[in-house]
């Protein structure tokens, strides 16, 4: 459906979102690509058109691992906006450490296992969106869900290779809160970008030689912006900065 003219509220107060061929009755289907045929073509990262604490509940399953690691909180705040309060929040997600004991396990030493296996972490790659940036583990999963405003329900491995959460939502988060600064990619020009990134992220003007690093660092492609971002959210500046009132 083209957003132009989707009205949501023609649609369930639930939301399946990555839902790749997974169309289900009762729910607002969410995909990317066009061929599966959904309610709504959207990235699940950017859902500005989907009311603000309107669903009862979101279901993403195997969507987070197709996301960039560094995205991972980003996307849990903005769909814990989509939320009601004490909606849920259903995810199933590759668990990294089951795999890899799978892989070392003594019956899973044939060819076909291993690479069926080795799938499980990294994708089938058999299109544009079907690769995966990340896994998880029930640590990581218990830290994303609880940084971004959500009681953890249950955790549990689903089957031996994935992990099936649920999250209630307590409380709301702001992309800031949570170091997410992926709008910034989108200011056109990359000296304004660069400008920005300074200003929202450390605070402060750009000094003139480190300007000038990121962004000939960006016209050579030396760098991509969102490498950029990451590198001054994770620079010793940025952690020495007292916190904002905000994330207090």
């Amino acid at each position: 459906m083209q957003t132009e003219t989707f009205d949501p509220r023609k649609f369930p107060r639930r939301l399946n979102l990555g839902c790749g061929f997974d169309l289900r009755p009762g729910y607002l289907n969410v995909d990317f690509q066009a061929f599966h045929k959904p309610d709504l073509v959207a990235d699940v990262r950017k859902l500005d058109l989907l009311p603000a604490g309107y669903y009862e509940e979101i279901l993403a399953q195997d969507v987070l691992e197709h996301l960039p690691r560094t995205s991972t909180s980003g996307t849990l705040v903005r769909w814990n906006r989509l939320l009601v309060q004490g909606g849920l929040l259903r995810l199933r997600v590759p668990s990294a450490m089951s795999i890899l004991k799978l892989l070392a396990s003594r019956e899973n030493q044939s060819f076909a296992r291993q690479e069926e296996l080795i799938q499980l972490l990294f994708g089938t790659q058999a299109y544009s969106g079907d690769f995966h940036f990340t896994s998880f583990t029930e640590v990581l999963l218990r830290h994303y869900l609880q940084k971004t405003g959500f009681e953890v329900v249950a955790i549990s491995l689903s089957d031996p290779g994935n992990l099936d959460a649920t999250g209630r939502k307590v409380r709301s988060v702001s992309a800031r809160d949570v170091g997410d600064y992926s709008d910034l990619l989108d200011i056109e020009g990359d000296e304004a970008f660069v400008r920005e990134c300074y200003l929202v992220i450390l605070r402060r003007p750009g000094d003139a030689a480190g300007a000038h690093f990121w962004l000939s660092s960006l016209t050579e492609k030396k760098i991509e912006r969102h490498g950029v971002i990451d590198a001054m959210v994770h620079s010793d500046e940025f952690k020495a900065l007292p916190p904002t009132e905000s994330s207090k």
